[in-house]
């Protein structure tokens, strides 16, 4: 695990890795994530196995901000489920939506439904717009574990595991750091499946709907 500090010259060397199929823990605006490129199949099963997490159990992508106006390429999108995206991305918050032509389909198969994050952070926005791609994400944690809130717990978490990010970027956040809200739009509400930074009363207040918890 190469540690890293956060500056352009490191950028680069990160997105040819990330090319070449390598894995990146990284600060976001949760928790510290795992990155990898979701086109390479190879580089989503290493995050799994870094991870020791079900294969089945989906992983979420990150878009580039400038991607935004390119959701209708990755997530199958109504007027209800446009409107919600732009009032909530970027932002600490997954969206979850019927997946778009450019999921690759050997892309957990099993559900239709993809996870959609857009990070109000500006490194991880560097990165993703250095990268030009989707990066599929997920907590960068063992699986079942606690979450880990600066690179020190990154390193600790890792140090004695066979599967393990290649890089590592310096960073540290609040203790209490906590994953994204993961809301599920149904018709004309919406519901919360993974309480985060963005509770059922601001979503309400974003959004004007009725939100269920």
């Amino acid at each position: 695990m190469k540690l890293l500090d956060i500056n352009p010259r490191n950028i680069r060397q990160t997105v040819q890795a990330l090319k070449a199929g390598g894995v990146v823990a990284h600060p976001a605006d949760t928790c510290f994530g795992l990155a990898a490129d979701l086109m390479n199949p190879k580089a989503v099963k290493k995050v799994q196995a870094i991870k020791g997490r079900d294969g089945k159990k989906p992983m979420s992508i990150m878009l580039p901000a400038a991607f935004q106006v390119r959701l209708k390429d990755y997530a199958k999108l109504t007027a209800f489920t446009r409107g919600i995206c732009d009032k909530l991305l970027p932002g600490p918050v997954t969206i979850l939506l019927p997946k778009g032509p450019a999921i690759p389909p050997w892309y957990f198969p099993e559900t239709d439904l993809i996870g959609i994050r857009i990070p109000y952070d500006p490194f991880t926005q560097d990165l993703l717009n250095a990268f030009r791609g989707p990066l599929v994400t997920t907590s960068a944690n063992l699986s079942g574990q606690p979450l880990c809130c600066s690179h020190e717990e990154i390193q600790k978490c890792f140090k004695n595991k066979k599967a393990k990010p290649d890089l590592i970027f310096e960073g540290e956040m609040d203790p209490d750091c906590v994953p994204s809200t993961v809301i599920l739009p149904e018709k004309n509400r919406v519901r919360i499946l993974r309480s985060g930074p963005v509770s059922a009363k601001e979503l309400e207040g974003i959004l004007g709907i009725t939100v269920i918890v």
